[in-house]
């Protein structure tokens, strides 16, 4: 290969650099994983056991026996997940980090309320106790009060 073909060194360094530099201003800048990865658990309990849990912003779950719900909490919301069994959620709004419980299609959003949300099988019932809720499930969105219950098949 001649002199005149074959690359230079200062070649190789330029394109290097042209590589380098735009990508370490991106990692540099980019959100870190940490930040916006949200954390997920299940909670679980069994016959004869009750467990309460209390959320960082404050709102309260009380899972009675044979329930099992999943959590992924983030920054910028809080989900969680009715399994199966029966649960008691005392919300305190937190407007930064919507509360959402999920119950196979069913999605409920919580502001400051108390409600009691039972899945059996495959039948839902849920029973504002304080407050108001917005559901939604199969095309349809509800607002529902304190003392207003539903039943839903999924």
């Amino acid at each position: 290969m001649s002199a005149a073909m074959a690359p230079s060194r200062s070649l190789y360094a330029a394109l290097t650099l042209l590589i380098a530099i735009p990508l370490s201003v991106f990692l540099f800048f980019s959100p870190k994983q940490s930040q916006s990865a949200a954390a997920v658990d299940t909670i679980s309990t069994v016959a004869g056991e009750v467990r309460s849990l209390t959320m960082a912003g404050g709102s309260e779950i009380q899972l009675s026996e044979n329930t099992q719900l999943s959590r992924r909490i983030s920054d910028e919301q809080q989900r969680l997940r009715l399994v199966g069994g029966e649960a008691t959620f005392v919300v305190m709004e937190d407007p930064l980090r919507p509360f959402w419980v999920q119950a196979g299609d069913f999605r409920l959003r919580a502001g400051t309320s108390a409600f009691r949300m039972t899945l059996l099988e495959k039948q839902l019932t849920v029973q504002v106790l304080e407050g108001s809720v917005r559901a939604q499930w199969a095309g349809d969105a509800q607002t529902l009060t304190a003392g207003e219950r539903i039943q839903i098949n999924l």
